[in-house]
């Protein structure tokens, strides 16, 4: 039995399911083993076109090497990939990286992948699940890997094969509704009414609070059905770019948390200040988790992160 490690990518649909169906068919061909985690690299080369999914996967086969291409290229086609162009865009692309039994060098087909040590979208999945390879002469993966630059290529998710857990956005929402109630809890313990009195302190409390609940409101209103209380997008959601969200990317975190801050301005309440700044952080690692699955869900999801840089409120943060 040969082992052979197997690139995957996808930029075109569904990208998600279509490397999964990858995956499926590779199980027909013999044991998979071990499958990196899931990554997104920009596109290198070819016409514009959205970035890509990629990992790699170690698969045990009894199939020779042109064999094994021959039912690469046939799952491909399954996938509706179609050729029309080098470099274009794909459903699947499934390209045999690396090889443990002698190397191939044959016009058609060349094992290593001849371009697979230049390329970090190749190398740091393959160093997941086998930094060993040898990606060309006397060069094993991790070596080729530490010696490359910088191409922009993220880890999005540990493990994708399966569906993702709901337990993970479950616990930030548990967290969550805790954090607000012990805000609430603290406002009510050491906030005071205001006097009547001009306060210049409190006023801003005010314009923050009154900000932010507009901010909170307008944009539930702008995402519609859209609006999930758990973190992970839903199979029916869309990506919304427009009104608050063509300025900030979260800004019903950001509203929430100004809202909060502004309240306890106006209730003097130093505790409720504080806590809500450890909200606003809370809510920075909420969105990063939420944001690398709003990446998997939607290929134009870097694009709109490159447009709309500010995270939670407008033109500050």
């Amino acid at each position: 039995m040969t082992r052979y490690a197997i690139g995957l990518g996808s930029n075109m649909g569904d990208r998600l399911a279509f490397l999964r169906a990858g995956v499926h068919g590779l199980k027909e061909l013999g044991d998979v083993g071990d499958v990196s985690g899931l990554y997104e690299t920009a596109p290198i080369g070819g016409p514009e076109q959205d970035p890509y999914l990629n990992a790699v996967a170690l698969v045990g086969s009894d199939l020779g090497p042109r064999q094994l291409l021959a039912e690469l290229n046939r799952i491909e086609a399954e996938q509706k990939r179609e050729r029309r162009e080098r470099w274009g865009a794909r459903t699947l692309d499934l390209d045999i990286i690396a090889i443990d039994e002698p190397w191939v060098d044959t016009p058609d087909l060349q094992i290593p992948h001849p371009r697979a040590s230049e390329r970090e979208f190749v190398l740091r999945p393959l160093v997941e699940v086998w930094p060993e390879a040898f990606v060309s002469d006397d060069l094993p993966a991790q070596a080729a890997l530490d010696a490359s630059d910088d191409q922009g290529v993220d880890r999005l998710a540990r493990v994708w094969i399966e569906p993702f857990p709901v337990w993970k956005g479950r616990v930030f929402v548990g967290v969550q509704v805790g954090w607000l109630v012990v805000i609430a809890l603290a406002l009510a313990w050491d906030g005071t009414l205001p006097d009547g009195s001009a306060d210049v302190f409190r006023g801003i409390g005010g314009l923050l609070a009154v900000f932010g609940g507009a901010l909170a409101f307008v944009s539930s209103r702008r995402l519609g059905a859209a609006l999930v209380v758990v973190p992970e997008p839903t199979d029916e959601g869309v990506l919304v770019e427009t009104g608050p969200y063509g300025m900030v990317r979260h800004p019903i975190y950001g509203g929430v948390t100004l809202f909060i801050l502004g309240t306890s301005m106006i209730l003097n309440s130093v505790t409720g200040a504080l806590l809500s700044l450890g909200l606003l952080l809370f809510f920075f690692f909420k969105s990063e988790y939420e944001e690398r699955l709003l990446r998997i869900q939607y290929s134009n999801y870097l694009a709109y992160q490159g447009v709309v840089t500010r995270r939670f409120v407008p033109f500050v943060l």
